[in-house]
C-alpha cells in the first residue's frame, strides 16, 4: 500500500481500489468520496471514514451471517420480490393520492358523516366543560362566589373569580378528561362526585376553597358532541376518500384490462 487520502491507504494503480473486503463483498475507494466535506481536519476525516468502514464491515458480517443460517422453507427470492412489488405500488399509490386527494372536508359534510354514524364515536372515557377556581379560605366573598357559580348566567361569577381566585381555569369551550382536570387541580377533586347530576361542588382543602361549575358532562360510553371529534370525523371523511380512489382506480384498471385482453384467467382441471 503505497499512497494514503484522507486516512485511507489504497494501491494508487487501481482505478477504485478497494478499501476493505469481507468474504465476497468488497468496499470500493469511490464509496468513501462524499463522505468528508472540504475543510474537514484530516484526523476529523480519518474518524468519519473508518465510522463508516467499521459500519460497513458488521453490516456485510451480519448478512453473510443471515445468508449461512437461513431457513430452508424460506424463499428469499419470494420475498425479495414480493417487497419490490409493495415498494413498485406504494410509491405509485402515493403519486396518485397526492394528485387526485381532496382534504378539505366542508362542515356541512362532516355534520352528516357524524349524524349517520354517531354509534362508532363512542366515548372510551368521560369528558367534560367545566369552571375551577381556587380560592383561600380566608377570602371573606367566598359565600358570593357560592351564589355566582349557582347561577346560570355567569357573567358576574368570571368578574369575581378574576379578582379573588389565586389559581383559576375559566375556558369554557373547552373539553376536559378527568386526567387533564386532575392536573389542573388537585386529583380526586370530584372523587364520589356522580357528574351527571352535579352542576356545582365546592370543597376545602387545607388553607384552600376549591369550586366546581360543571358546565357539561358526557360519560364513557356515551356519544360525544360534534365539536369535541371534529378533527376526527375530517380524518376518517378524507381516509375513505383516499380508499375510494384506489379501489376505483383498481377497477378502472381491470376494466381496461378486459377490454384490451391484457390478462387471462385459465380453468384448473382437477
Amino acid at each position: 500500500m503505497s499512497s494514503c487520502k484522507d486516512g485511507i491507504w489504497f494501491y494508487p494503480s487501481e482505478k477504485d481500489p478497494v478499501v476493505a473486503k469481507v468474504g465476497i463483498h468488497l468496499l470500493h475507494k469511490s464509496l468513501l468520496d462524499d463522505l468528508v466535506t472540504d475543510g474537514t481536519a484530516p484526523q476529523d476525516s480519518a474518524v468519519i471514514v473508518d465510522g463508516f468502514i467499521q459500519n460497513w464491515i458488521r453490516q456485510k458480517l451480519m448478512e453473510d451471517e443471515a445468508e449461512n443460517n437461513v431457513s430452508a422453507d424460506i424463499n428469499i427470492s419470494k420475498l425479495v420480490e414480493d417487497y419490490r412489488s409493495s415498494l413498485l405500488v406504494y410509491n405509485f399509490e402515493k403519486k396518485l393520492i397526492d394528485k387526485m386527494l381532496d382534504t378539505i372536508v366542508s362542515l356541512e359534510e362532516s355534520e352528516t358523516y357524524y349524524d349517520n354514524k354517531k354509534a362508532q364515536f363512542l366515548l372510551s372515557h368521560p369528558i367534560l366543560k367545566l369552571m375551577m377556581a381556587k380560592i383561600s379560605s380566608k377570602n371573606k366573598n367566598l359565600s358570593q362566589i357560592e351564589k355566582s357559580l349557582k347561577k346560570d348566567d355567569l357573567s358576574e361569577a368570571f368578574y369575581i373569580l378574576k379578582d379573588n381566585a389565586s389559581s383559576l381555569f375559566v375556558d369554557t369551550s373547552r373539553w376536559l378528561t378527568l386526567q387533564e382536570m386532575n392536573a389542573l387541580f388537585p386529583e380526586n377533586l370530584l372523587e364520589k362526585v356522580d357528574l351527571n347530576k352535579t352542576k356545582f361542588y365546592r370543597k376545602k382543602d387545607g388553607d384552600y376553597e376549591y369550586f366546581v361549575k360543571i358546565l357539561d358532562y358526557h360519560s364513557e360510553n356515551s356519544i360525544p358532541p360534534f365539536i369535541y371529534i371534529r378533527d376526527r370525523v375530517d380524518k376518517l371523511i378524507v381516509s375513505e376518500r383516499k380508499n375510494n380512489i384506489l379501489s376505483q382506480y383498481r377497477q378502472t384498471l381491470y376494466d381496461e384490462g378486459i377490454k384490451k385482453k391484457s390478462f387471462e384467467i385459465f380453468q384448473i382441471h382437477e
